[in-house]
């Protein structure tokens, strides 16, 4: 019972991380049953708790259980860098760079190689310096200034990029 509780993990897992979420969020559902908390009862059960909610937070919507489960898989497992990548990619997809960077940072610190935090970290990106840097970075002339600033580059890649044939 246990080896093909183990089986199913892996292979959801495995369909999360092929991005194929829907299947991923399947599996996992077939695995860990329907209940909000699923039991844990091996390591590779935790690390699924993660994958299960960026599935459920990518497929479903329901961020805040997904974010439930990842934090409790880095409850269990803090040092497994995949935690920190899945709950990163959660707060990117809500709109909240602050704490996906957060998230992603505190990750990096533990594993400066792992390739799932390097590639959320790329995701996030670096923010522009304030074009005022002596007025506060939400002050209307800074966001007018920077959304200028932002079309400028676009309009630029825009012109550089090669134009497609109908």
């Amino acid at each position: 019972m246990a080896t093909n509780f183990n089986k199913q993990i892996a292979e959801a897992i495995e369909a999360t991380q092929e991005e194929d979420y829907l299947r991923g969020l399947t599996l996992f559902l077939d695995a860990y049953g329907t209940d909000d908390v699923p039991l844990i009862q091996t390591s590779k059960s935790s690390q699924g708790l993660s994958y299960f909610g960026l599935c459920v937070a990518l497929v479903r919507k329901e961020y805040k259980h997904g974010i439930e489960l990842c934090r409790r898989a880095i409850d269990l497992e803090f040092y497994n860098a995949d935690h920190y990548a899945n709950l990163g990619r959660i707060y990117l997809v809500m709109g909240n760079r602050k704490k996906a960077l957060e998230t992603v940072e505190t990750g990096l610190r533990m594993n400066m190689k792992h390739e799932q935090l390097r590639a959320v970290r790329r995701m996030i990106g670096i923010r522009s310096r304030p074009a005022l840097p002596f007025l506060d970075r939400a002050n209307p002339i800074n966001v007018s200034l920077g959304q200028a600033r932002h079309a400028k580059k676009v309009a630029d890649l825009e012109k550089k990029a090669p134009k497609r044939r109908s």
